[in-house]
C-alpha cells in the first residue's frame, strides 16, 4: 500500500484528505462499481496519483484551474481527486457542452489543462479557441493527445500533497442571467457540511449508492460522490440512465435509498406499475427541479413517499429538504438544513411573515464566498453573507418552504438551469444570424411548471436560413438541453 506524503497536515474538511483517509483505512474495500467492475480504494488511490503525476508534468500547480468535461465514469472521480491533490481547482463542465461554451469557460478560468473528449480537444485546438499553453488530456483514445488510459497504464505516479486551505474544491458555472455564466467557487468546508448533514439522515444499513445524477452538477457531486465517501458506501456509477438498468440496481439489497430528479421519477413510472417489490428502498429523494403534485401523489398511491428538496450550486447545493425525521409535505421543498438560514424578503429586504411571498435568500457555511474573478456580480448576489437566489416563495405556518415563482430569467430543463441570455449570446456566433432574441417561458400551475425556450431570429441578407439548419448548428455548437424548443425566423 503506497503512502501519500502530506506536509504540515492538520485536521481540515479537505475532500482529498478525506479520500486519502478512507483509502488508508479500507484499502481492500470496494469504492466504485462501474459496468459490473469493482474498484478498490487502494486502486482508486493509485490511479489518482498517476493522473496527479501527469497533471504536474503538464504544468498544473497550486491554484491552477483544470477543466473537467467527464461523465459518470471512474475517470471523473480519479481526475477530481488528482486535481485536488495538486492543490488545483476542478472546473466541472457538462459533457454536453460544445466548443463555444468551452471557449467561454477557458477564457474566464485560463486553465492549465482541459480534460475532455478527443473530438472536442481537436476542435478547440484547430479553431484556436484555447491558449497555446493549455494542455489537453482526453478520456477516449487519441493519437493527438494524451489519454487517461495511457496515463493509468503507465508507471509514473506522484504521492506528494501539501494542504492548501484557501483553494476552492470546485468551480461550477451558473447564474448566466446576463448571458455570461458565473463561476461559483464551492469550498471544501461548504461541500463537506452539506454532505455530512445529509449522510447521517440516510439509512445507515445501506452499503451501495446509485450514482445516477451527473457528478459534474453540484447536486450529483455532493449526493453521489461525497456523501457515499463519508459514509463509506459503494458508489455504483450510472453513465446512462435507463429504467431497465435502474430496475436491476434498485432490486439490489445493498441499495436502501435513491436520489433523483423529477424527470427520472417520471421515466421510472412504468417500473412501479408492475408487480415488483421495492420495499428494500426505505428513502426516496428528489431535487434539482420542481416535483409536481400529480407525480408525487401518483407515487404516494403506490406506497412510495418522495421527499423533495431544494438547492442551488452556490449553496453547495442543499438548502432545504423534507428530511426523514419530519413530516413529508407534498409540494413543499421542506425545511432549512441545519447549517443554513433561509429567509423570505420583499424588494426592500424586509423579512416576510408566513404565507407572504418574497425572494428566498440563504446564509450559512454552505454558501459560496464569491464568483470566480467577478467582484461585481459577487456583490450583486451575495450581500452581507446572504445569497439572493432569485427564487420566489413563502413559509407556511409550520415552517415549511414553498416555491411559487422566479425573479431570475431562467428555466429548468431536466434538472439543468438554462439561461435565455446565454443561449442568445451563443446563437450570435452563427455567421448567418443578424440578431436573435431568446426568451424563457415559465408557467407555474401550483402543482407543476411548464418551461420552454423560444428563439426569434433575424437573418443577414435576403436569403433566410431554415429552422432545420439552425437546429443542426445548435447540435454541433451548444449543449442539447439549451437548444430552443421553438425557433422563429423573422
Amino acid at each position: 500500500m503506497m503512502e501519500i506524503i502530506c506536509m504540515n497536515q492538520q485536521h481540515t474538511y479537505n475532500l482529498y484528505e478525506i479520500f486519502v483517509k478512507k483509502s488508508s483505512q479500507y484499502p481492500d474495500d470496494v469504492f466504485i462499481v462501474y459496468n459490473d467492475e469493482m474498484v478498490k480504494y487502494k486502486d482508486a488511490l493509485m490511479n489518482v496519483s498517476k493522473i496527479a503525476y501527469t497533471l504536474r508534468k503538464a504544468g498544473v500547480a497550486n491554484s491552477s484551474n483544470v477543466i473537467m468535461q467527464i461523465g459518470n465514469t471512474p475517470y471523473f472521480i480519479y481526475c477530481f481527486f488528482a486535481i485536488l491533490q495538486c492543490n488545483a481547482i476542478p472546473v466541472l463542465v457538462n459533457p454536453l457542452a460544445r466548443q463555444y461554451e468551452l471557449k467561454y469557460y477557458h477564457d474566464i478560468t485560463t486553465p492549465a489543462c482541459i480534460i475532455t473528449q478527443s473530438f472536442i480537444a481537436d476542435r478547440l485546438t484547430q479553431y484556436g479557441l484555447v491558449s497555446r499553453g493549455c494542455k489537453m488530456i482526453v478520456i477516449d483514445d487519441s493519437s493527438n493527445f494524451t489519454s487517461i488510459n495511457a496515463i493509468l497504464n503507465g508507471d509514473g505516479y506522484d504521492m506528494d500533497y501539501v494542504p492548501e486551505e484557501k483553494n476552492g474544491a470546485a468551480i461550477i458555472f451558473t447564474a448566466a442571467m446576463d448571458g455570461n455564466a458565473l463561476g461559483a467557487v464551492l469550498t471544501h468546508t461548504g461541500i463537506y457540511h452539506s454532505a455530512e448533514s445529509v449522510a447521517w439522515m440516510l439509512p445507515h444499513y445501506a452499503s451501495m449508492m446509485i450514482a445516477a445524477l451527473p457528478l459534474f452538477h453540484a447536486f450529483g457531486l455532493t449526493t453521489s460522490l461525497i456523501i457515499p465517501l463519508l459514509s463509506k458506501t459503494e458508489i455504483c456509477l450510472v453513465d446512462r440512465f435507463s429504467p431497465k438498468r435502474l430496475l436491476k440496481l434498485l432490486l439490489n439489497r445493498k441499495v436502501r435509498y435513491f436520489v433523483g430528479v423529477p424527470a427520472m421519477y417520471s421515466i421510472m413510472k412504468p417500473l412501479f406499475e408492475r408487480d415488483i417489490d421495492f420495499s428494500g428502498i426505505s428513502l426516496w429523494v428528489s431535487g434539482g427541479d420542481y416535483l409536481s403534485r400529480e407525480l408525487q401523489e401518483w407515487y404516494a398511491e403506490k406506497g412510495i413517499i418522495i421527499r423533495q428538496g431544494y438547492g442551488l450550486t452556490e449553496a453547495s447545493p442543499i438548502v432545504s429538504w423534507n428530511m426523514p425525521h419530519i413530516e413529508n409535505k407534498i409540494c413543499s421543498i421542506g425545511k432549512p438544513m441545519p447549517y443554513n438560514e433561509v429567509m423570505i424578503v420583499d424588494e426592500e429586504g424586509v423579512m416576510q411573515s408566513p404565507l407572504n411571498n418574497g425572494e428566498i435568500i440563504v446564509k450559512g457555511i454552505n454558501v459560496i464566498n464569491h464568483y470566480y474573478n467577478n467582484d461585481q456580480m459577487t456583490q450583486n448576489y451575495i450581500k452581507n453573507g446572504w445569497l439572493y437566489t432569485g427564487d420566489v416563495g413563502y413559509y407556511d405556518n409550520d415552517g415549511y418552504l414553498f416555491i411559487t415563482g422566479r425573479k431570475k430569467d431562467m428555466i429548468l430543463k431536466n434538472g439543468y438551469n438554462v439561461y435565455p441570455k446565454e443561449v442568445e449570446r451563443i446563437l450570435q456566433y452563427h455567421p448567418c444570424i443578424e440578431s436573435v432574441r431568446v426568451t424563457g417561458h415559465v408557467t407555474f400551475t401550483g402543482d407543476s411548471t411548464i418551461e420552454m425556450l423560444v428563439a426569434e431570429i433575424v437573418c443577414k441578407g435576403v436569403k433566410k436560413i431554415s429552422v432545420d439548419e439552425i437546429k443542426a448548428w445548435c447540435i454541433d455548437n451548444i449543449s442539447l438541453y439549451k437548444i430552443p424548443d421553438t425557433i422563429i425566423i423573422r
